[in-house]
């Protein structure tokens, strides 16, 4: 059994036993993913990410709502609603969910790697009787090439935007250069290897692979583990430069680890 973080420990507890009460019988699992069973959680950084499985799809979520308002704001409770039929199917990503976002609660279309990734040693606080989660590689792999795509390069144009008339030495935001120097890796290292990691593992993955960028890396490490650090606009500029060379890197290598992965199943079956 994983020991919680005590802040996790406390936010989900309190979660269970709130929501038993606002819709009893009707939360059937909890699963967590992310950082908690990558063992990468960072007391003030992580928020707690995971997956409520459902009796039934939720038709009203205000009592679900009151529930997530009575919880601590930090770590920040970040979940999606599903059924044990969503989960068995491959990921929808346009069917509507019930899902929190940094805490806030929202319903819009979202699919993609929750399925695969509850697929891969979560911590189960709540099993759901009879689950089986559905695993498609391919899937993920689809998704974290559109969320390259469609998600992060503009993201990173909009930070290359935002910057532009700024002086180079001025300091910004601390989480918004580790954000990006972190995160994007973390997608690289999926399509590369076909594993998910930390945003920790992540950074070293960074290092290892491109190594010109081990400066910056290390100092978005550093702020990550608790030695706050400063960024600047500089730095900004640095991680879009980075954080452009990845994505290339990331959707040059897939099709190659698609090509690996077809040629190892034919292998296996022959």
């Amino acid at each position: 059994m994983t020991t919680l973080p005590p802040a996790v420990e406390a936010t989900t507890s309190r979660y269970l036993e709130l929501i038993d009460q606002a819709l009893p019988g009707q939360v059937i699992g909890l699963y967590l993913t992310g950082s908690i069973p990558l063992g990468d959680f960072q007391p003030g950084q992580s928020d707690i990410d995971g997956a409520v499985i459902v009796a039934e799809p939720l038709k009203d979520a205000s009592a679900v709502q009151e529930v997530h308002a009575a919880l601590p704001s930090k770590p920040a409770f970040d979940v999606t609603y599903l059924t044990i039929d969503d989960l068995a199917l491959p990921p929808d990503r346009d069917k509507p969910v019930v899902f929190t976002l940094d805490g806030v609660f929202k319903e819009a279309p979202r699919g993609g790697p929750m399925t695969p990734v509850l697929a891969r040693d979560p911590v189960v606080l709540r099993a759901a009787p009879g689950l089986v989660v559905h695993d498609d590689a391919q899937a993920l792999t689809a998704y974290t090439r559109d969320n390259l795509t469609s998600y992060w390069a503009p993201m990173l144009d909009q930070v290359e935007t935002a910057t532009a008339a700024l002086p180079d030495d001025e300091v910004l935001e601390a989480w918004l250069v580790p954000w990006c120097v972190l995160g994007i890796p973390r997608l690289h290292a999926l399509l590369a290897t076909g594993n998910i990691i930390s945003k920790g593992a992540a950074g070293r993955h960074a290092i290892a692979v491109f190594p010109d960028w081990a400066a910056l890396v290390e100092r978005c490490l550093a702020h990550r583990e608790g030695d706050e650090q400063q960024f600047t606009v500089a730095d900004a500029n640095s991680a879009v430069t980075f954080g452009r060379t990845v994505i290339a890197a990331a959707l040059a290598v897939a099709p190659a680890l698609a090509l690996a992965l077809a040629l190892a199943l034919a292998l296996a079956l022959a």
